[in-house]
């Protein structure tokens, strides 16, 4: 059996509206992201049920802001 990687705490910055984050600290118009490509949800460490939640909220947050912007 090979280890594989089960979670990263690092990915795309996103704000309270799934809208991607760039380096300088603006959103990006129109690029959303949600669940684990995106880092900054669970500070330093997440529970393992924890990304349920995250990609059913950011992702239902990020398909309704997408749709209507």
């Amino acid at each position: 059996r090979k280890p594989t990687v089960h979670h990263t705490m690092g990915g795309i910055e996103i704000n309270t509206e799934a809208q991607v984050i760039d380096t300088s600290g603006n959103v990006i118009p129109g690029l959303f992201a949600a669940g684990e490509t995106t880092g900054g949800i669970h500070g330093t460490n997440r529970l393992g049920g924890n990304a349920l939640a995250d990609i059913n909220t950011f992702g239902r947050i990020a398909g309704r802001n997408a749709a209507t912007k």
